[in-house]
């Protein structure tokens, strides 16, 4: 996942670099696309880890479970907002 990070990070000092040479609009905006799409599969992993792990190992304690569904719940209304 730091390695997601990492390249996330670059591409955002690319674009920082993209403004401050005047760079062309359409370019600097594929450039953002392609950070806009980094940071969807930073997010897909992180949730498929969190489900995978975090969610199962809940599975043995009902109250646990409970609230790691609660969290799922909230993070899927708030990415509909």
């Amino acid at each position: 996942m730091l390695g997601r990070v990492n390249k996330i990070v670059g591409q955002l000092q690319g674009v920082g670099r993209m403004i401050s040479e005047n760079r062309e609009c359409p370019d600097i905006l594929h450039t953002i696309s392609a950070v806009h799409s980094a940071l969807r599969g930073l997010e897909a992993k992180l949730l498929e880890d969190h489900v995978r792990h975090c969610v199962c190992e809940a599975a043995a304690d009902p109250e646990r479970l409970d609230q790691r569904l609660e969290e799922l719940i909230a993070l899927y209304k708030r990415r509909l907002a």
